[in-house]
């Protein structure tokens, strides 16, 4: 049987990894996961979902004499495991040449249908 006070604090402690590393906000870990979305690896995500249900048991009196610390503790190595791999600045620094990337790329083409109109128009 798991303490739910404990549990709480891994879930309270889950939620503001998530938000730090992957900036997925929402009001509980339901929300947070499901921003979080493609972020995250098919078995951070399976886990996340576990940890989802083992919260609502915890919620329930009689259902919360099920649910086992082995489970809690693999559901949250699940899920912590690949957050504490992420690098924010790395992320942010993608982000940022991604943009500049299709931007470019959008100027590039914009580019070449202006210099198709002028050939079409017998301007150039």
């Amino acid at each position: 049987m798991v303490d739910p006070k404990t549990f709480q604090a891994d879930i309270d402690a889950l939620s503001q990894k998530l938000r730090s590393r992957v900036g997925a906000r929402g009001r509980s870990l339901e929300a947070q996961l499901r921003r979080a979305g493609r972020a995250l690896p098919k078995a951070a995500r399976q886990g996340g979902s576990r940890l989802v249900k083992l919260e609502k048991m915890m919620a329930h009196p009689r259902l919360r004499r099920l649910v086992r610390a082995e489970d809690v503790a693999a559901a949250l190595g699940a899920v912590s495991a690949p957050l504490d791999q992420i690098d924010v600045k790395e992320r942010r620094k993608d982000r940022a040449l991604r943009l500049a990337g299709s931007t470019v790329g959008n100027l590039l083409i914009l580019g070449a249908l202006i210099v198709i109109l002028l050939r079409w128009r017998g301007l150039v």
